[in-house]
């Protein structure tokens, strides 16, 4: 899948710019490569593994080192939040990222105009489906884990260091999440950009990144921290 959305998106570099296809090919060629990466989580969520253990050697604290312990016995635990993190991040970025070269380069009315409201719709929908999916994921993982801290309750950790824990796994998730989605994010939008404006740097806008990391970053934290709040001090 990450192939074919990679192809999808460099035949753009054999058409006119003004050809309508330019887009076409690109927002496709987006979900594919974003899809390709959900579907490689395990692999993303082994690099998290390897993120917490260098947190670990640079910061030996109670709550890096259970991360790291967490994470290496029970790597599922973080998988939802990889893969829809991923998704929205490859999409959303991808997606936000075209329609803005898109916006400075192309028509503005007409079929223009239309592209434009679709592509913002389907970056709208797939903002909604990440939301909900990811809440309700993280909810009931973090609601299967009351035992677990309990048990760490009775070995000695306080409720602070368990919810430090629990972020310093899912910010860890975060980040490579986010570094894997905006880097196909950015490989797809390149030949369009190529071809639109004759200037790679054009498919690297941080804004679309940046707006795009910020929300799944804060649904992501934000849940896992209001939750695991109410969890921990229940257990």
């Amino acid at each position: 899948m990450i192939l074919a959305g990679l192809g999808s998106s460099a035949a753009v570099l054999g058409m006119d710019p003004a050809d309508v296809r330019t887009t076409a090919m690109t927002g496709p060629g987006c979900v594919l490569v974003a899809v390709g990466l959900c579907v490689l989580a395990p692999e993303l969520v082994a690099l998290v593994n390897l993120t917490l253990r260098a947190a670990r050697r640079t910061e030996a604290t109670a709550s890096s080192h259970l991360a790291a312990i967490n994470l290496a016995a029970a790597p599922e635990r973080v998988r939802p939040a990889v893969t829809f993190l991923t998704l929205f991040v490859g999409v959303a970025a991808g997606t936000l990222s075209m329609q803005g070269i898109e916006n400075a380069t192309g028509q503005a009315g007409g079929t223009g105009q239309v592209l434009a409201s679709i592509n913002y719709l389907v970056v709208a929908l797939i903002a909604a489906f990440m939301a909900i999916a990811l809440t309700n994921n993280l909810v009931a993982a973090i609601n299967r884990r009351r035992a677990e801290f309990a048990v760490l309750s009775l070995i000695g950790s306080t409720p602070v260091q368990t919810r430090r824990m629990l972020t310093r796994e899912l910010a860890a998730a975060t980040a490579v999440s986010t570094v894997a989605g905006g880097a196909g994010a950015f490989l797809t939008v390149l030949p369009f950009a190529l071809v639109k404006t004759g200037d790679p740097a054009q498919a690297a806008a941080p804004l679309p990144y940046a707006l795009t990391i910020l929300v799944g970053a804060g649904v992501t934290l934000g849940v896992s921290s209001l939750v695991g709040r109410r969890v921990i001090r229940t257990a």
